[in-house]
């Protein structure tokens, strides 16, 4: 790793620099009942977020990605981060504890400060639901 880190809390940003197509922050935020299956209709097939959740203490994304889509490795130095798998399979890199598949039902956690890469894995577009703070910073080696 080099000595080089970039810092990122603009989540629009990420998502865009990680190949995210559409983003969507606004219209879904906060309401108090929201379907996955109006959300996908609204969205379309290609790549897109969503933002569901977001107060002072934590916020809530639902990424939909294509195969081989995915995030850069990164790290949240100050937030720990889980997310709910709603539908497909993912391939997890976890410093420390290698790569992992994970599919629909599965949660994922990763400590505050733990290197992870997520990449869309299978034959279809896949869904995850990313719970941390809000604002998160990713830190990225450079």
């Amino acid at each position: 790793m080099s000595n080089e880190e970039r810092h990122d809390d603009d989540v629009a940003r990420v998502l865009k620099d990680d190949g995210v197509e559409k983003t969507v922050l606004k219209t879904f935020e906060n309401v108090p009942v929201t379907n996955l299956a109006a959300i996908k209709k609204e969205m379309g097939e290609g790549s897109w977020a969503v933002r569901l959740v977001y107060n002072d203490v934590f916020g809530g994304v639902l990424i939909q990605q294509l195969p081989g889509e995915g995030n850069r490795l990164h790290f949240h130095p100050d937030a720990h981060e889980c997310w709910v798998i709603m539908e497909g399979e993912w391939e997890w890199f976890i410093d420390g504890e290698g790569n992992r598949r994970v599919s629909t039902g599965d949660i994922v956690t990763v400590p505050q400060g733990v290197k992870h890469k997520i990449r869309c894995v299978g034959d279809k577009p896949a869904i995850r639901f990313a719970i941390t703070r809000p604002d998160v910073n990713h830190v990225y080696a450079e």
